[in-house]
């Protein structure tokens, strides 16, 4: 099972490189795809607000030029091409009749804006299939709604139903690999029990992957990035972070889930549950080893790695024995969720409960939250979150003191702290002026660079 990111897709050379890659693995495999770097942002941005039947005309126009030329760039022959070509424009097709008719009715609701968010891969598995074939390797563009990847139904943030999922993919995907047809298959959504298209979130291509091996059985899910895989840190902020080697299911997810995007979060719970062995591998150095994650039956009580979050804000929400009232933080948490505001970390206290958010929701919290009850909301913009995760926290005593000394030690002040809601992790808040610095500090103690 083989799994390829957007950045692999962006030009005609990176996906004859990606080409080149499935071809070399001989035995019988699926390949899921993201949609080219790019292109999912350009559809959120478009569907983020109602638009005029002008708008709509200049943005297919450039989205078309833009999977046109990439189609012509990386397939060498005019019969392939005009192929390739033909099947875009119905596919997009598609895309300008539902843009059209979010724009006669004057809204963009979930379901509308679901449906849109998906086009790039739908276009991009397009692209690679076509170029497999011109190769000489059978191959399929195959959209997960219609291969029925099913999920919960829920609107931007939808999880896989495995068991109604792998009984309907499964014969399906059997079937094109006894014929030696490569399924390339459509990441990032799947089809609600009622048919409509629901999105698992960003870099959801990569949970995708994991539940399409899951369902078919895999033993390992390579998933190829623009990078080598998990680092002990962000290289941007310590040029000497050290590659990891290995990670377990639990460092792999909070690692991503803080900071780390090198895959989807969530790709790990179908992994587990299949005991799929992941592998993340650049495809720009395929003689790399990357970062294998799960498949070993002794884990390494090492830490792993520190990761980073930018951009967040704390709230806090005031009231009079808020510690003792039954049901407000459910209270709170569901304001919140209704207005589809995540929450990284929550603590509590007889008169407060603080919450830390994306920087970006603050004004739509404020507004929820003054339906809450509360006698008072601040919130606190230009935080940042540190996480320290490995299976050894729990065996290396001292660890938090040496972090806060090496924190401290270069004048940087710890603000919300949170340990032990997780085993192989803890974080806590710096002003986001002093993470890089803070950061740096903490690596070295913990690595010795």
């Amino acid at each position: 099972m083989l799994k390829f990111g957007g950045s692999s897709l962006r030009t005609g050379g990176s996906m004859r490189q990606v080409a080149g890659i499935i071809m070399a693995e001989r035995e019988k495999k699926a390949v899921v795809l993201s949609a080219v770097t790019g292109v999912t942002e350009m559809l959120v941005q478009f569907i983020s607000r109602t638009r005029s039947e002008e708008d709509v005309d200049a943005f297919m126009r450039e989205i078309t030029k833009l999977h046109v030329d990439l189609a012509r760039d990386a397939l060498r022959t005019e019969s392939a091409r005009a192929k390739a070509v033909e099947e875009l424009v119905a596919k997009l097709v598609k895309l300008e009749r539902m843009l059209y008719g979010s724009c006669y009715i004057e809204e963009v609701n979930p379901r509308i804006r679901d449906y849109v968010q998906c086009f790039g891969e739908r276009l991009s598995v397009i692209i690679l299939s076509a170029l497999l074939n011109e190769l000489g390797e059978r191959a399929r563009p195959v959209d997960a709604d219609e291969l029925g990847i099913i999920t919960d139904g829920l609107y931007g943030a939808a999880t896989v139903n495995m068991e109604a999922t792998r009984a309907s993919i499964r014969p399906k995907l059997l079937r094109m690999l006894q014929e030696d047809t490569t399924p390339v298959i459509t990441g990032f959504f799947g089809r609600a029990p009622e048919g409509s298209v629901t999105v698992f979130g960003r870099n959801g291509s990569d949970y995708s992957a994991a539940a399409v091996a899951n369902a078919m059985g895999a033993s390992s899910l390579e998933i190829w990035k623009d990078v080598d895989g998990f680092m002990s840190v962000d290289p941007k902020i310590v040029p000497s972070a050290k590659p990891i080697p290995r990670l377990s299911y639990d460092e792999a997810a909070e690692l991503a889930y803080f900071g780390a995007k090198v895959v989807h979060p969530m790709t790990m719970e179908p992994a587990r549950s299949g005991n799929i062995e992941i592998r993340v591998k650049n495809v720009f150095r395929p003689e790399a080893p990357g970062t294998a994650i799960g498949g070993a039956d002794n884990v390494d009580q090492s830490i792993k790695s520190i990761s980073c979050m930018k951009d967040l804000s704390l709230v806090k929400v005031f009231g009079e024995g808020t510690g003792y009232k039954l049901g407000v933080l459910a209270d709170v948490a569901s304001l919140l969720r209704r207005a589809e505001i995540n929450i990284y970390s929550v603590v509590t206290s007889l008169t407060c409960i603080a919450l830390l958010i994306d920087r970006r929701d603050v004004a739509k919290a404020q507004k929820v939250l003054a339906e809450s009850g509360a006698s008072r909301v601040e919130t606190h913009t230009g935080f940042a979150l540190m996480c320290i995760v490995g299976e050894g926290l729990g065996h290396h005593k001292g660890l938090a003191s040496r972090v806060f000394k090496a924190v401290a030690k270069e004048g940087v002040n710890v603000g919300l702290i949170s340990a032990g809601a997780s085993l192989v992790a803890y974080h806590f808040t710096v002003d986001e002026a002093d993470l890089e610095r803070a950061t740096r500090a903490v690596h070295e103690e913990l690595f010795g660079c």
